[in-house]
């Protein structure tokens, strides 16, 4: 929509000339609102149409309609031709012809059957050739481990038996009392930068010798 605005009011002629163009859009209802009261039974009035322009239309219509019809017409005996080329062109065989040609055929393909049953064997020997090795490593590593185990077991129970020869036991306890009163043992010391051990009553001692 197209208006002319001027301002102020008191326009000069220069300005009388001069016009803006500005667009407004047209509201609509939301479809949701259906159709308004005042249009509910409205009935739209219908346009004539003239006489030539019917006619005109129905001519083309036909036209169209036979053009179509021939093209189609025109596809389907293409391909009917094209299927008797086809089956022209087809060896006809006899019941002892196609006989044959089948028992050939059963031949080819019970020879590709045998191969495929010779790789497919093949193929299913190495895997379980390759899983028995496998199987073997797995046995001969867990093996070597339980070995180990079992040395290293062995090893600890040994020295545990060295070292339980000194356990004091209800056997040798007097024993170690004796011992110990004879050999009293003294844990004052210390251990010099040499890695010397040095105990109180030796460098008292030394001390007094010196």
């Amino acid at each position: 929509m197209k208006a002319c605005l001027h301002w102020p009011p008191n326009r000069s002629p220069q300005a009388e000339s001069s016009c803006s163009t500005q667009r407004f859009a047209i509201v609509e209802s939301p479809r949701w609102l259906g159709t308004a009261k005042s249009k509910l039974f409205r009935v739209p009035e219908r346009h004539q149409q003239v006489e030539e322009e019917v006619a005109e239309l129905k001519r083309l219509h036909n036209v169209y309609h036979t053009q179509m019809k021939a093209v189609r017409r025109f596809l389907i005996d293409e391909v009917e031709a094209s299927k008797l080329v086809s089956r022209a062109g087809m060896v006809i065989q006899t019941p002892e012809e196609e006989a044959s040609e089948w028992e050939q055929i059963q031949r080819i393909n019970e020879e590709w059957n045998r191969k495929i049953g010779e790789v497919r064997e093949k193929r299913l020997a190495d895997e379980r050739e390759q899983r028995k090795n496998y199987i073997l490593e797995r046995l001969v590593a867990k093996e070597q481990r339980d070995q180990e185990n079992r040395e290293r077991v062995e090893e600890r129970v040994r020295l545990e038996k060295e070292l339980a020869r000194n356990y004091i036991t209800r056997d040798n306890i007097d024993k170690a009392i004796e011992m110990a009163l004879v050999q009293p043992m003294s844990y004052n010391f210390s251990i010099d930068l040499s890695g010397n051990i040095r105990r109180l009553g030796e460098e008292q001692n030394q001390e007094s010798s010196n």
